[in-house]
């Protein structure tokens, strides 16, 4: 509903930078096959920031299960994240917005994003008990796609 209500975009596995709009996949079982889902974070990554970053607080590590959606505009972008904090269905954890103009782009290599932690309280995700379960939402502007890589923070 989110990437649908704002024009939102997901990676395709047509191949590098190619982009496939929600709206244009979402009620299409073999056009939705297109989208190219975003992969857990890997083990060695994960443990890395445990040990790096987060002083080995597993609590702390709220990028396990994610995804990223696309846009072509910052107005598109702003859709998506209003349509996603007035979710009845969504607890919203944390909100980090590397648009911010305080922001300082140079300490991630000009690369710029809005990170959004939630946890889903649906009835649903209540009864498998996935509502204790913080995930994270990468809203981000086509113009930066190029910047993120399937590596991510591989050195």
């Amino acid at each position: 509903e989110w990437a649908g209500a704002s024009f939102g975009m997901f990676k395709s596995v047509d191949g590098p930078g190619a982009l496939i709009r929600w709206s244009d996949v979402q009620h299409d079982e073999s056009l939705r096959k297109k989208v190219k889902w975003t992969r857990m974070k890997g083990h060695g990554r994960t443990i890395e920031k445990l040990l790096r970053s987060y002083n080995n607080s597993p609590s702390r590590l709220l990028d396990i299960s994610r995804q990223c959606v696309i846009f072509e505009n910052i107005k598109d972008l702003k859709k998506c994240l209003e349509t996603i904090i007035f979710d009845e269905n969504v607890a919203v954890e944390r909100i980090k917005n590397r648009y911010s103009t305080q922001y300082d782009a140079e300490a991630t290599g000009g690369y710029r994003d809005v990170i959004i932690n939630l946890r889903l309280i649906s009835q649903q995700a209540q009864a498998i008990g996935a509502e204790l379960h913080i995930v994270e939402v990468q809203l981000l502007l086509r113009e930066y796609v190029h910047m993120k890589t399937e590596a991510g923070h591989e050195r």
